[in-house]
């Protein structure tokens, strides 16, 4: 219709609304927004409800990413004014993770108390514990203060993603994880970002730290408006150990397995990138963080493809697919010395790490019932720490005597028998959690 309100006019033969041959096409008043390439969208569109969740849990992803990564980024620089060797940092790093264990009574309390109050709580220690280590220059505060900062990061990681499960709708719950990753992932960067701090006296790396405690600042909007788990129904609570003997050991024990052999071999392997380059290749500081944060930011790609490959394709072969990647790009960094090397092979295990994400926390989240599935994702959880701890102390036994490079192509070989065990697990995409939820609530209430 034009100004006046008439309709197209039409020419005897011819509508006017085709434009004659030869004359010039108009512009279209409603360009098409640029959109993102198919394998890089969700499969379905985000409700309000989705988007909600996805960005205040996106909040707390980027502060604990930021907060989490601070112990491995100022290695270098904490190593040196510490006066610690890189065997006894591997040993610190494995102490810390060893504590760390403790996570699993926040998963406890919020299988039986409800997830936002203990995600909240432990949001709130991962901030006061980087403050600790940035105000209190003792290695032995500093232990025990990133211990802390681990156990929160741990906390948060598992009763984020359980969360971001239960509320996210079954067709694009494993892309929402996604971009979950992708939050986290951007407050890594920005610690990357912000390391020349580190560089400027002996204490800098302390600053960052105390960054983390900017966190606290989001504490009155999570509390006000982060909702509780749609899921989530108040009721008996059942012990894991009941819930192994009630038939999920068979999906608990090789998602155990493959957590543990994951971490055994990516723990040390990210933990000691910088120190790799800098200390070890003789890297510039500066150049060693732009080829990490060039190379692995294109990498974090894989939390979107990851996301929607979980959706449409499925769970299994997307983490299959994502822990060779992994263990390529791995193995490259640590035996090729060539830069254009070393980046296609931080790019590739970036992109192995990212696309296991979102498959993995969904596979985590969608074979456990309501009643378990905290304490079972923390468990899960643990598991992966026992193998960063196992790979930390194999560290500790064989970088000073083998190489680096020589430790990490040994740990590597359990990532082959992640991908077996990954394949025996059942297929869960597309999953209704809360529609699962009730039907077990509702079995529950009958056989009472």
């Amino acid at each position: 219709m034009d100004e006046n309100g008439n309709g197209p006019r039409i020419v005897p033969g011819r509508n006017s609304a085709t434009p004659a041959v030869g004359s010039p096409r108009p512009p279209d008043p409603h360009p098409s927004p640029i959109s993102l390439p198919h394998f890089l969208t969700p499969t379905k569109p985000f409700s309000p409800t989705d988007r909600r969740i996805v960005f205040l849990l996106g909040i707390v992803a980027f502060v604990a990413g930021y907060g989490g990564a601070q112990m491995s980024h100022t290695l270098p620089y904490a190593r040196l004014s510490l006066d610690m060797t890189e065997g006894n940092m591997s040993l610190i790093f494995a102490i810390v993770r060893a504590v760390s264990l403790l996570a699993v009574g926040f998963s406890i309390v919020a299988d039986r108390q409800g997830r936002k109050d203990p995600l909240i709580a432990a949001f709130g220690l991962l901030a006061l514990g980087s403050l600790l280590t940035a105000f209190v220059p003792t290695t032995v505060v500093y232990i025990a203060s990133q211990s802390i900062v681990r156990i929160a990061v741990i906390a948060v990681a598992a009763l984020g993603m359980v969360l971001l499960a239960e509320e996210l709708s079954p067709g694009i719950r494993a892309y929402g994880m996604g971009l979950y990753g992708l939050a986290g992932s951007l407050g890594v960067g920005t610690g990357l970002l912000l390391l020349p701090i580190a560089e400027g006296a002996d204490t800098g790396w302390r600053i960052l730290f105390a960054l983390t405690g900017l966190g606290l600042l989001a504490i009155p909007m999570l509390i006000r408006y982060l909702p509780e788990s749609k899921a989530y129904k108040p009721g008996r609570p059942i012990s894991f150990i009941g819930a192994l003997k009630m038939g999920l050991g068979k999906h608990f024990w090789p998602l155990a397995g493959v957590s543990f052999f994951v971490s055994a071999f990516s723990a040390p392997a990210f933990d000691f990138v910088l120190e790799r380059l800098i200390n070890d290749l003789s890297w510039d500081a500066s150049a060693a963080r732009f080829l990490l944060i060039a190379a692995s930011g294109l990498g974090a790609i894989g939390l979107l493809v990851g996301g929607h490959m979980a959706d449409s394709k499925g769970r299994r072969p997307t983490a299959a697919i994502a822990i060779a990647l992994g263990l390529v790009g791995g193995l490259g960094f640590y035996l090729l010395d060539s830069g254009w090397f070393l980046a296609i092979s931080i790019f590739l295990a970036t992109l192995g790490a990212t696309m296991l994400t979102p498959a993995l926390g969904a596979l985590r989240a969608e074979l456990f019932p309501t009643r378990v599935r905290a304490t079972s994702a923390a468990w899960v959880t643990n598991a992966a720490i026992l193998g960063s701890i196992s790979g930390f102390l194999i560290g500790a036994a064989l970088i000073d005597r083998i190489g680096l490079p020589l430790t990490v192509a040994a740990l590597g070989s359990g990532l082959v028998i992640s991908i077996f065990l990954i394949l025996m697990l059942p297929e869960t995409k597309g999953m209704d959690l809360v529609r699962s939820a009730r039907s077990g609530a509702s079995t529950t209430t009958t056989e009472s």
